[in-house]
């Protein structure tokens, strides 16, 4: 019965990934070639290194969530080793690289889950703008399935860790003297290096994962460069 049910789940799955690649368009190209890259390791290590000049216990915990999940999903990866669509489906709409290896889970859908909740502790579940940044990451984890490297499971595992590892490392924050720290001008500098250091590596030759979201190499360093130094200036005339 359980072999019977595996089966049957993985069909389904199928059918969901046929479904949502086969949708696509060359309007649905650019939008989820370009914000699937929202999941990119780098890109989301920088938008949390930038959380951390404003909430810093908040930046720190998204920071500890994104390694934590992020490791946890690669060990899930070498443990089940799962093949990607284009590896057992014919006629797969690729985005990008075509790859067939380590499918489960999927870990720029585990950094979108780290974002999907942030989202929620930076604003409220009743503020617009919540909602608004949650859904894009969803979104930009849809679009691995989009962009033919995932599957539904995949995407809804890498998600769900994403979430609960952000929930844990936001509650166990609770205990850093964070206000201790804030007392330091170093409470704001160290951020600001790792910022101008992170988007110097993303808009220098970095690749963005998947290629079809390289824009964003440029559009993220340079917003990031722009809130620095209005941080910088605003903290410097504040000592």
């Amino acid at each position: 019965m359980s072999s019977l049910l595996l089966m049957q789940q993985a069909t389904d799955s199928h059918d969901l990934f046929r479904l949502i690649n086969d949708a696509h368009s060359p309007l649905g190209d650019i939008f989820f070639g370009t914000i699937s890259g929202l999941g990119d390791g780098l890109v989301i290590s920088l938008l949390c290194s930038l959380l951390m000049l404003f909430r810093l216990r908040l930046g720190i915990a998204s920071v500890v969530a994104f390694i934590v999940s992020g490791l946890f999903a690669q060990l899930l990866k070498r443990l089940f080793d799962m093949p990607r669509p284009p590896a057992v489906l014919e006629n797969v709409h690729v985005l990008g690289h075509s790859l067939t290896s380590h499918s489960f889970p999927s870990g720029h859908s585990t950094s979108d889950g780290v974002m999907v909740l942030l989202a929620f502790l930076i604003w409220s579940r009743a503020d617009w703008r919540s909602w608004s940044v949650a859904i894009l990451f969803v979104l930009a984890a849809i679009g691995r399935i989009y962009g033919g490297v995932h599957f539904p499971v995949d995407v809804a595992t890498g998600l769900t860790i994403g979430v609960v590892t952000m929930w844990l490392c936001w509650k166990a924050s609770e205990r850093l003297p964070v206000e201790t720290w804030l007392e330091s001008a170093w409470a704001w500098k160290v951020p600001a290096v790792i910022v101008a250091v992170q988007a110097a590596v993303l808009g220098l030759g970095y690749h963005v994962q998947p290629a079809t979201a390289q824009s964003l190499a440029l559009i993220l360093p340079v917003a990031s460069l722009v809130i620095l130094a209005q941080v910088w200036k605003q903290r410097s005339a504040d000592e």
